[in-house]
């Protein structure tokens, strides 16, 4: 007769901004008789958990006249070291997946070295931080990337909430004095889509140095985690910092040089290529390209237009002109459209009838916030021809899914 066993451990203890790499575990199952001294039936070889922290199956035979099941008993190591002993495991006589596994809630030292017994005296979080500003490095009461801070920004923009005292202005993504409004399109539609993923990207990006998203491996220079001219002589970050952390790594990945500094505007351009290539690595189906030079005509702005609804987010490049309320040619800034264009006087949708000199508007994601175009423009509303001839063209995706 069999006897199956498998089990996982679940990290407790930890904060918004730690990290485990479960495959640094181990493990050694024992199968005892339950009787007696419950001497050892059996004992397999050591074994690293899966990276969701679950062990593998295993299986023992004995002999049916034995009185009872064997109990099922395993340790834990961190490398060499043991961190918990003698942790029973519940067994079954199959290996159904609706059997009820043990699932063992294993404490951790939340990145520090630490005498308690309750803890595991290894160090969970790599020492050496990732993200580090040569201006204000690890110690210094203005350190950007410090820990609490990342904490803060990431609960804050979970809410859609601005964290001021660490100089995130806005609640959602923001490129600062850079030039990465195309990775921030990007983050902002990972935020809307799939917060959770969202945040562990980031979490990653700061405790390794390195993360994935969908079929996307991020792994930024070491230009783009010691970034120059980040922050003023006040300690006023030019990008918030988790913001650094997502966008100039995700913009780096793809660069020959590194980007390593908000000064960069070359290094952060980006094409509509790597929108569509990002999307896609995201998981996501692109189902509008078109772009140009020059400004788009009147028939596919009132086509990109009707791509906004709940299925699809809309990245749009302008001339930031078009914010700014002056004068502007070229495409320089990439938004999210969060609504069709409509006509100010009737609420109405454009269409091909609308005349060139109507005044529109529309609700957009750009610079951290999600306002109305007449709202970034300090209440100025443009005409239907004078925002087609800041609109250069668009790549337009489907929303993201786990």
């Amino acid at each position: 007769m069999k006897v199956y066993a498998r089990f996982s451990i679940k990290p407790v203890g930890m904060d918004d901004c730690s990290a485990v790499d479960l495959t640094r575990y181990s493990y050694i199952l024992k199968f005892c008789s339950a009787k007696g001294a419950q001497d050892v039936l059996q004992t397999d070889a050591i074994n690293n958990f899966l990276s969701d922290g679950r062990s593998r199956l295993h299986a023992c035979e004995f002999i049916d006249d034995l009185l009872e099941v064997p109990l099922v008993w395993c340790d834990i190591y961190c490398n060499t070291t043991i961190t918990d002993k003698d942790i029973y495991v519940n067994s079954f006589p199959n290996d159904s997946l609706n059997n009820n596994w043990t699932v063992f809630n294993k404490k951790f030292s939340k990145g520090e070295t630490t005498s308690s017994s309750s803890y595991d005296k290894i160090c969970t979080i790599s020492i050496r931080r990732m993200f580090i500003d040569p201006q204000f490095p690890i110690g210094d009461p203005l350190d950007p990337f410090e820990k609490s801070r990342i904490e803060r920004q990431l609960k804050s923009r979970l809410q859609y909430l601005p964290s001021k005292p660490d100089y995130m202005r806005y609640g959602y993504p923001d490129h600062g004095d850079s030039s990465l409004c195309g990775p921030a399109v990007i983050l902002y539609s990972l935020l809307i889509d799939c917060p959770d993923l969202y945040c562990q990207y980031i979490k990653d990006l700061w405790n390794n140095g390195k993360a994935k998203l969908g079929s996307l491996e991020i792994t930024p220079s070491d230009g783009c985690r010691h970034p120059n001219n980040y922050t003023e002589l006040n300690g006023l970050t030019r990008v918030p910092a988790i913001d650094w952390i997502s966008m100039a790594s995700l913009r780096d990945e793809e660069n020959i040089s590194s980007y390593t500094s908000p000064d960069e505007d070359f290094y952060g351009i980006t094409l509509p290529s790597d929108i569509a290539k990002w999307a896609k690595g995201l998981g996501s189906e692109i189902i509008y390209e078109n772009m140009g030079l020059i400004w788009v005509a009147k028939y596919s702005i009132i086509e990109i237009s009707n791509y906004v609804s709940s299925e699809h987010h809309v990245a749009v490049l302008i001339n930031d002109g078009l914010l700014k309320g002056r004068d502007g040619s070229g495409p320089t800034h990439w938004i999210v459209w969060e609504e069709p264009i409509t006509v100010v006087s009737s609420g109405v949708c454009v269409d091909e009838n609308t005349v060139d000199s109507e005044f529109v508007d529309l609700k957009l994601f750009s610079w951290g916030e999600v306002k109305k175009l007449s709202a970034f423009r300090n209440n100025k509303i443009c005409s239907f021809k004078e925002l087609q001839r800041y609109t250069y063209g668009a790549v337009v995706f489907k929303k993201i899914k786990r």
